[in-house]
């Protein structure tokens, strides 16, 4: 009996650090959300453009503005015949996005927190050090590979998501 009682004492203070760690995310969060757009930045292009004459510089100043747009919620239509095909013909990148050199690049803050939750149990150690291994590997089989050992639910959206990312990784 006194197994049990030490056992729940035990889950209600790693609950407790739980909540409190979770408080320190959502508090970063809201931090990151409440900073203002940064400034707009000059920057200034030079583009030599050589003739069989004199060279001629050319100078370009170009103005980048943030920009801020909402994401509207869009039904999938169904895709069309000339469509299909111009998909058909793309590289891998086009279906799972630009290829990155470190897979960090790759993961948003958002899923961030959601492989930490659902694929590393919390553990947020274990969840960068899985990266960096990933990262030394040098190709998408040999990760593959190193992800089984996890022993993750492979019909999961967040899995689904992770080996998304690996291909990006790994091209």
């Amino acid at each position: 009996m006194e197994e049990v009682i030490k056992y729940f004492e035990s889950l209600e203070e790693r609950i407790a650090t739980l909540e409190a760690e979770l408080a320190s995310l959502e508090a970063e969060l809201d931090e990151l959300k409440s900073r203002p757009a940064p400034e707009p930045q000059v920057v200034e292009k030079v583009v030599e453009k050589v003739v069989e004459k004199p060279v001629e510089v050319i100078k370009e100043v170009v103005v980048e503005k943030p920009v801020v747009v909402a994401a509207p919620v869009v039904e999938p239509k169904p895709a069309e015949p000339e469509q299909v095909q111009e998909e058909n013909a793309s590289p891998k990148a086009a279906i799972y996005g630009k290829a990155v050199a470190d897979i960090r690049q790759a993961i948003s803050l958002g899923d961030r927190f959601l492989y930490q939750r659902e694929l590393f149990g919390q553990n947020a150690e274990l969840m960068q050090k899985t990266l960096t291994e990933l990262n030394a590997l040098g190709s998408f089989d040999e990760a593959m590979e190193y992800i089984r050992r996890f022993g993750w639910d492979t019909e999961s959206n967040s899995y689904q998501q992770f080996i998304v990312t690996l291909h990006r990784r790994f091209g």
